[in-house]
């Protein structure tokens, strides 16, 4: 296989994006971490709920088995969107214990500060 060297091409200062990411929070708290995961928790939350509700719908479908009104989503497709969800609730899970590690050691920091003044 042929190697080529391209690094050269890449050291020169990347141009800045005209884009600018989506985000619910104003310019000031885009930056502050417990605005972040409030901003986190309402999209993840959101879409949560969108899948379940299809899946459900899903459901609701396949038990009526009514050739007017098919389910949204295959079984197959059901399958994914509910590892998806799984997946979401996991990311949520994991931040909200980030957070809340990081201020039970805030915490017990300043409580050490209060004792040893």
């Amino acid at each position: 296989m042929t190697c080529i060297n391209t690094s050269h091409q890449f050291s020169q200062t990347a141009a800045r994006s005209e884009h600018q990411s989506f985000s619910l929070l104003a310019d000031g708290l885009r930056f502050d971490a417990s605005a972040q995961f409030m901003a986190l928790t309402l999209d993840l939350s959101q879409g949560i709920k969108t899948c379940l509700s299809l899946i459900h719908a899903s459901h609701l479908a396949r038990e009526e088995d009514d050739d007017a009104c098919p389910p949204m989503l295959n079984v197959g497709d059901t399958e994914c969107l509910t590892r998806m969800v799984i997946a979401a609730a996991g990311v949520l899970s994991e931040r909200a214990g980030s957070h809340i590690d990081i201020l039970n050691a805030l915490h017990m920091k300043s409580g050490e500060q209060m004792l040893s003044n």
